[in-house]
């Protein structure tokens, strides 16, 4: 059986309890349902419904990747390559209306929420020139729940590079790194070097040149009378000014030019010395590095979204390596509310219990009536104003209620 007793506002304290949970995945966890972290390379340019699609789990056109990020996060910070103060313009008021003076930029930058992760001045750098690159790595707020947690976030592309970020909404990286890019840079080199001697229609000879060391010659220009160039096309059997390096060789040493005949051959141009314009190539690999603590991109907490704008970064590879992992903590809250029952020593000191009646007559028995009998409480339920029973809490083992002190019992209740 049951008793009842109405809550007062004091008996009930709401209080909110935040919960963290830490989580690293890897690449091949990506891809999973219960995971679903996707990553994205954006591109600056127009769009087009041709264009490449990007994203491991969710196909997005990359263009509107690199305008969405622009956009909702960097759009107050486009004038300068690592942002700009917002402009702001306030008004100094006047003796009346006319005199109204407005000090600062009346620009509309500024006018756009951009989630800015911290009150200091933040690093918010976006690349815009043609054909930039951006990543965005997106992770699904049932991982993060309200935000995730600052200085949680860590992506380990290598063992070389790992970007974290500072608490402050900054991605850095924790290390110095380099990496060849793969494409190569091309040196030239030119010289003007005057014709000497026609040995042979596949051998003629010029002065001497001094090419850097690790230059290779590609081209001769005829820099003299059109009309008495020594270069013969061999398709054609025309005179041309310019030959390039197709089965022709150039000592610069003894500044003799051999040909096998097969594309070029030589003319005897006696009384005209040239010059001849000779261009050599020289070329290197492409290498991009990143310096310890450098700012890598920014991460916003609330919406679980970290965008990576440094161009020294591999930005391709780190939306396709297949070896990258991904860690942070995610911030839940939670709120527990306690609901606090109190019994005082003149309250429920007769038992609600059937079993204590005896007989049709329904009289009590007589050891209950007795000084000595105390009730137990075994259950507590929790109704709401038309009776309805909403929660039931069992107490570990039955509790007798005091004819002397106030007995509470506490009641907790955690809810999202």
């Amino acid at each position: 059986m049951s008793a009842w007793k109405q809550f007062l506002s004091q008996d009930i304290i709401v209080e909110p309890f935040e919960l963290n949970k830490s989580f690293t995945f890897s690449a091949s966890q990506f891809t999973d349902t219960n995971v679903d972290i996707d990553r994205y390379l954006g591109i600056n340019g127009n769009f087009e419904f041709t264009q490449s699609l990007t994203g491991n789990n969710n196909d997005q056109y990359q263009v509107l990747i690199y305008n969405s990020a622009k956009e909702l996060y960097y759009s107050n910070f486009l004038s300068s390559s690592y942002g700009s103060p917002l402009q702001t313009q306030s008004l100094f008021p006047g003796d009346n209306t006319a005199g109204d003076v407005f000090v600062g930029s009346p620009d509309s930058s500024g006018r756009y929420e951009n989630y800015l992760q911290t009150t200091t001045n933040g690093v918010r750098y976006f690349p815009t020139g043609s054909s930039d690159k951006i990543v965005t790595l997106s992770i699904p707020s049932r991982l993060w729940g309200d935000y995730i947690q600052p200085e949680s976030f860590v992506f380990e592309y290598s063992s070389s590079l790992t970007i974290i970020d500072d608490g402050e909404g900054n991605l850095n990286s924790s290390a110095s790194f380099s990496w060849d890019t793969g494409e190569l840079e091309y040196f030239y080199y030119s010289e003007s070097v005057n014709f000497a001697t026609f040995i042979s229609d596949t051998q003629i000879k010029f002065d001497t040149s001094t090419p850097p060391s690790g230059y290779t010659f590609i081209s001769a220009s005829w820099q003299g009378d059109p009309g008495r160039t020594p270069f013969i096309d061999v398709a054609s059997g025309d005179p041309v000014q310019e030959i390039d390096n197709q089965n022709v060789t150039y000592d610069d040493t003894t500044g003799q030019m051999d040909s096998d005949g097969s594309i070029w051959i030589f003319q005897d141009t006696t009384g005209d010395t040239g010059p001849a314009l000779f261009t050599w190539m020289s070329s290197s690999a492409i290498i991009k590095s990143i310096s310890a603590g450098e700012n890598v991109g920014n991460i916003i907490y609330p919406h679980g979204m970290a965008v990576l704008t440094n161009q020294s970064l591999p930005l391709s590879d780190i939306t396709t390596l297949a070896n990258v992992t991904c860690s942070f903590s995610s911030s839940f809250t939670i709120y527990e509310t306690q609901y606090k029952a109190t019994i005082s020593p003149s309250e429920f000191n007769f038992t609600q219990n059937p079993s204590a009646l005896s007989g049709s007559e329904g009289y009590v028995y007589d050891y209950i009536t007795s000084s000595y009998f105390d009730p137990y409480v075994t259950t507590v339920g929790l109704y709401d104003e038309a009776q309805n029973l909403l929660a039931v809490g069992k107490l570990s083992q039955p509790l007798p209620t005091s004819r002397t002190t106030d007995t509470t019992i506490f009641i907790n209740i955690d809810r999202t």
